[in-house]
């Protein structure tokens, strides 16, 4: 390895190291290349298998499986900490307020031009959006079956007469989607009005 001759024609730190890992690939290449197919296949056999080299690890069962005693006494309680295949129905009766504050949707289909079914887990559909680039907040009410306009326009009344200072009321009523979206932070003024209704 010339490292001498590399100190005196560079002179800087990193040069130097660069030149000395150059020399150092170089004979690695040279040795690489002056091996044979065979002398590889030798030096593997001679290193053996990877699974030789390990060391083993043994598990032995101190019992066997005849002491084993099948019970379905205790199943009941493994029961409880299996997750549902299924949401179950709400138990109590129509429009009746739950401990937990939730209420018992008590309006059917016909009572009303629209309607608005509660969603997979029993909620009402009323959601928020948060557009955090433009500063943007916009409550969207989906599912809404039926007459859908005639829903956005008693939402703008009960939303007219909440904030009486406010003049305008952008709303989007997206038919295709079933879905009405206001330019606003409106989800409970929405969900209050929704269970007035009974959904």
């Amino acid at each position: 390895m010339a490292l001498k001759p590399c100190v005196r024609q560079l002179g800087g730190v990193a040069q130097v190291w660069r030149c000395v890992s150059r020399s150092i690939a170089h004979q690695t290449y040279r040795i690489t290349a002056g091996n044979t197919c065979h002398d590889i296949n030798d030096a593997q056999k001679a290193a053996g298998p990877t699974s030789a080299r390990l060391p083993r690890l043994r598990h032995t069962i101190p019992e066997s499986y005849e002491k084993v005693e099948v019970s379905t006494a205790e199943w009941s309680y493994v029961e409880r900490l299996l997750p549902l295949k299924s949401i179950p129905k709400p138990t109590g009766n129509p429009g009746e307020v739950m401990p937990s504050g939730w209420v018992v949707p008590s309006a059917k289909p016909g009572d009303y031009p629209y309607f608005v079914p509660r969603s997979a887990n029993h909620m009402l559909p009323v959601y928020l959006l948060h557009k955090p680039i433009l500063s943007k907040h916009v409550t969207s009410v989906k599912h809404v079956q039926g007459d859908i306009f005639a829903l956005s326009e008693e939402l703008r009344e009960h939303l007219t007469q909440l904030l009486p200072s406010r003049k305008i009321i952008n709303m989007r009523v997206h038919e295709p989607h079933q879905m009405i979206q206001i330019k606003g932070q409106f989800v409970t003024e929405l969900k209050e009005f929704l269970l007035k209704k009974g959904f």
